[in-house]
């Protein structure tokens, strides 16, 4: 073996060293960013039970509520004369139509909210199928290994090795410096979209911690109106019961 080999074999030794702790790295931290990432996906649903779920539900049946304290104060009137009794039958179908409004405008909203869910899921599944791609991309290559594998035992890699040349080796260790630099151009790479996903990782931390607190308060506020609209429930039973 010629010095210049050699050193050149030596370089790519070095070489490879480097850039095998820049690649391994990355693995670690690919690993812990995908880990910062799947554990918004529980604070997701946690945020989204709290305000999708629950709170609807509560907000909802207040609605329900305040809206039928409305009716029955007005069925509770007695008129006297035929413009109170039109007062009555108006205002009677003023307070229908004011409810359902609202509830126009709120299934408009949720249907929007619907479709949101409905992309969410599409990414999720998009996700899911790049991943298994992924792993069939990594089950072909390590088959592609294995049956190389299995040339070289049958004698391949000591064919290949008796026929060596310098030329043939010189042309390898270049090869090598190459792919080595373009390893390493490429890892650089990929640490950056790793810094960014840990920093969207936090970012999404810190929006959904905000939300599940803002869906407590907003649970405790519509506690607190349930405890009015019961009371004015219990006066509009009382009228009825007079």
């Amino acid at each position: 073996m010629s010095d210049v080999i050699k050193n050149m074999i030596q370089r790519n030794k070095r070489a490879i060293f480097d850039v095998e702790a820049l690649v391994q790295f990355n693995v670690g931290q690919i690993q812990v960013a995908r880990s910062t990432i799947e554990e918004n996906i529980t604070d997701a649903q946690q945020s989204y039970l709290i305000n999708a779920a629950g709170n609807r539900e509560l907000i909802m049946r207040t609605t329900d509520d305040v809206f039928r304290n409305r009716l029955m104060m007005i069925e509770g009137l007695t008129p006297t004369n035929n413009d109170e009794e039109a007062f009555q039958l108006s205002m009677a179908n003023r307070v229908k139509v004011e409810y359902l409004e609202h509830r126009s405008k709120i299934n408009r909203k949720m249907a929007s909210i619907a479709l949101k869910m409905a992309d969410a899921i599409r990414a999720l599944s998009d996700v899911s199928q790049t991943f298994y791609e992924l792993n069939e991309e990594m089950v072909n290559y390590i088959d592609e290994i294995a049956d190389s594998n299995g040339q070289w035992l049958d004698g391949e890699l000591k064919q290949t090795m008796n026929q060596a040349s310098h030329h043939g080796n010189e042309s390898r260790v270049n090869e090598i410096e190459e792919v080595v630099r373009s390893i390493k151009n490429s890892s650089i790479e990929t640490r950056k979209i790793i810094e960014e996903t840990f920093a969207t990782g936090e970012t999404l931390k810190d929006k959904l911690n905000g939300m599940q607190d803002a869906g407590n308060e907003l649970r405790e506020s519509v506690i607190s109106l349930r405890e009015k609209v019961d009371a004015n429930q219990k006066r509009v039973a009382d009228q009825i019961g007079g």
